[in-house]
């Protein structure tokens, strides 16, 4: 099953504001951090990186310094990551990419996805995109709720995408209109200068 597709329109509403609970710490993940990484995607399922893989990702995919962490002060481990990214699609070069958000089942419940996918969009914004995108998926229940809940909205790309979010609607106790969703083919505006 294809994977869901959300936006946020930087150019029509304004960012989240970011603000960092006490206790933590905003970082950009750096090759020597491998290892810190490595642990945090082990806690949520994900395989690890080699340190190939995460040179191959932060040369091609990632806006410098968009590699993102939330640290906990007092241990230093890793709490929650999410990326800025360029787009993957080449008829969208024009929007970036939220990408590989994940938490900690540890330190579930603070909010800091939702933190550190606000700072992830407000790199993106600085990076010169007015539009982001997302990928996730109909089972993750929370991370969808957190994206609506900061202004994302569904995107409609394919045939089974109204149903889908019909259905994901109907969960949540909520009207598939009151989402927004945007068109299969929607115009995005341009990239400003960043």
């Amino acid at each position: 099953m294809a994977q869901l597709r959300m936006v946020f329109n930087a150019a029509e509403k304004s960012l989240p504001e970011l603000a960092l609970p006490e206790g933590f710490s905003l970082i950009n993940i750096l090759p020597e951090n491998l290892a810190e990484y490595n642990a945090l995607r082990q806690t949520v399922g994900f395989s690890q990186w080699s340190p190939e893989a995460m040179a191959k990702y932060h040369n091609t995919k990632v806006i410098k310094t968009g590699h993102l962490v939330i640290a906990e002060n007092a241990t230093g481990k890793y709490a929650a990551s999410a990326a800025a990214e360029i787009s993957r699609f080449e008829e969208y070069p024009q929007i970036g990419e939220l990408g590989w958000v994940m938490t900690s089942p540890e330190f579930q419940g603070k909010h800091l996805g939702s933190i550190v996918s606000t700072a992830a969009m407000h790199t993106l914004y600085r990076a010169g995109y007015r539009v982001f995108y997302l990928l996730t998926d109909d089972f993750r229940q929370a991370a969808l709720k957190t994206y609506l809940k900061l202004g994302w909205q569904p995107w409609l790309y394919a045939d089974d995408m109204q149903e889908r979010w019909h259905n994901i609607a109907n969960g949540f106790g909520m009207k598939f209109e009151d989402l927004n969703a945007l068109p299969e083919k929607p115009d995005f505006p341009a990239k400003a200068n960043s």
